[in-house]
């Protein structure tokens, strides 16, 4: 196999527009314009170079916060009403590879004004170049009216006739299909592109795209239309549950909740970024393998400088981080200490498991939260625990064992916790007024490797008569991750079968 193949992507978007004044940065469904193509080539997971090209320092700036890798400033004779798009993107090419130093193989350029595309339709556009013997390939969707049919053409002398005359065509069904350029997408080779600058090769193919998928924004009336499809309501998704084009990070990824945890937002459509102590690439292959992109990273989250380098790593390798579940616990090096009286409870335990469950915490948060902040937009959650917010009764931990030894609740899991609560109402009136929204998520007990005996004495003290399971917690975190908590911040979810409530 040789060596993988460079892809740049070229997003062009002129100030100028007539049509609609602003256009590329006029707000659809809550985000600029041009910020949809950033991130749906960023979810597709291609490029190793995203490259936006503009006349207009607000489209630079928007394409900035959206992710965008590289900003090219256009030159005023390409950026003219008149101005052809070729040489805007041949521009944007050459400016890309001597600012990057890379030669790319594949050229793939999106236009900022069709937000209907995929991310799946950008890689089988690609995969459609990369595996064929083709010099480019362009987007379209089947055309409503055929040249064979029913398109005529005005003639000098007024009169009108078929666009293709003379054919021999007599039915429809014997017409060649046609197809509407719906300039979504193009794709070519970089060494034929730069010999010869065109969208048309002897060689060009098409990739289909659906009617629905290729809707292109040319007036006021097409952001209507456009916003319709996309959405019942502004702000969301037709599913506000829907996480597609979107990066996660979760932290205690290798955990029995943490793998769970992980999945639902995968299955919801997330690209997901799995951190934990270790076993987070065994995590991430799992993903990977099941749903797509995923990445694991080995991370002490007591390590503040490490936290901020995984958020990095993170952006470079997915792209901005829209969701940070921070779900890392510890019980310290040594389990039995972990479950020490007060009267001899260990220092050193106290701190290394204050250390996890609550520096950790903000550490991750004053990676990720700024970046969320200048982006305007973000999710956090904060895994707490139902003895975060209440006392154990001690009555359930006579005869109760965990992994074979006498268990209770110690005083630094509820300390910490509780810290986490009044961390996640400080984050949210800070980052509130920036768009990122923080909560607590806070479990009731779980079953996790508890005697039987733990389990009935529990399960005695919840009125829906049971210990949750990774699935309740999993739903739960998959409302606050998403859209359809929109309107909820510095809250505390309580998922606990009712136990608080007694």
């Amino acid at each position: 196999m040789g060596a993988p193949l460079k892809r740049l992507c070229t997003i062009c978007a002129r100030g100028g527009s007539k049509g609609v004044p602003g256009k590329n940065i006029r707000p659809l469904l809550g985000k600029p314009l041009i910020a949809w193509s950033v991130e749906q080539a960023l979810s597709s997971g291609l490029f190793e170079c995203i490259a936006v090209s503009s006349d207009d320092a607000g489209i630079l700036d928007a394409a900035k916060k959206a992710g965008a890798y590289l900003l090219i400033e256009r030159p005023p004779e390409l950026a003219t009403d008149h101005s052809a798009k070729v040489p805007a993107i041949l521009h944007a090419v050459s400016t890309a590879e001597s600012s990057t130093n890379t030669k790319f193989d594949t050229l793939v350029d999106l236009d900022a004004t069709s937000p209907l595309r995929s991310e799946l339709d950008i890689i089988k556009a690609v995969e459609l170049l990369e595996a064929g013997h083709c010099e480019s390939v362009i987007t379209g969707s089947p055309a409503r009216r055929s040249p064979y049919f029913n398109l005529v053409e005005l003639q000098p002398n007024g009169t009108v006739q078929i666009s293709k005359p003379g054919t021999g065509v007599v039915r429809r069904q014997d017409a060649p299909p046609t197809f509407d350029m719906n300039a979504s997408i193009y794709v070519w080779r970089r060494d034929a592109f730069i010999q010869n600058p065109s969208v048309f090769y002897p060689t060009t193919m098409l990739y289909k795209m659906p009617e629905e998928r290729s809707h292109d924004i040319d007036t006021a009336l097409d952001f209507k239309i456009v916003e319709l499809m996309m959405a019942p309501q502004r702000g969301g998704s037709a599913d506000p549950f829907d996480l597609s084009g979107r990066v996660a990070i979760v932290t205690g990824a290798a955990g029995i909740l943490g793998r769970r945890f992980c999945e639902i937002l995968a299955v919801r459509g997330a690209r997901v970024a799995a951190l934990d102590l270790d076993k987070a690439g065994e995590v991430a292959a799992e993903l990977k393998d099941k749903f797509g992109a995923a990445i694991g990273i080995d991370l002490d989250v007591t390590d503040q400088s490490a936290c901020r380098d995984a958020v990095e790593q993170v952006e470079s390798l997915l792209g901005p981080v829209d969701i940070l579940h921070n779900n890392a616990a510890s019980k310290g090096p040594d389990l039995a200490r972990f479950f020490d009286p007060v009267e001899s409870f260990s220092a050193d335990v106290w701190r290394r498991v204050v250390q996890v469950n609550l520096d950790g915490y903000f550490f991750m948060a004053q990676a990720a939260g700024p970046r969320m902040a200048s982006r305007g937009r973000g999710s956090i959650v904060q895994t707490c625990s139902i003895y975060g917010i209440l006392g154990p009764d001690q009555r359930i931990y006579e005869g109760s064992e965990y992994l074979g030894m006498p268990i209770n609740t110690p005083a630094v899991y509820s300390a910490s916790k509780a810290g986490v609560c009044g961390l996640t109402k400080y984050l949210a009136t800070y980052w509130g007024a920036q768009g990122v929204r923080v909560n607590t998520l806070t479990p009731g007990g779980v079953e996790s490797g508890q005697n039987e005996e733990f389990s009935r004495r529990y399960s005695a003290r919840v009125p829906l008569g049971r210990m949750g399971t990774p699935d309740d917690m999993a739903y739960a975190l998959l409302y606050l991750a998403s859209d359809a908590s929109r309107y909820v911040t510095g809250h505390n979810l309580v998922v606990d079968g009712g136990l608080s409530a007694w």
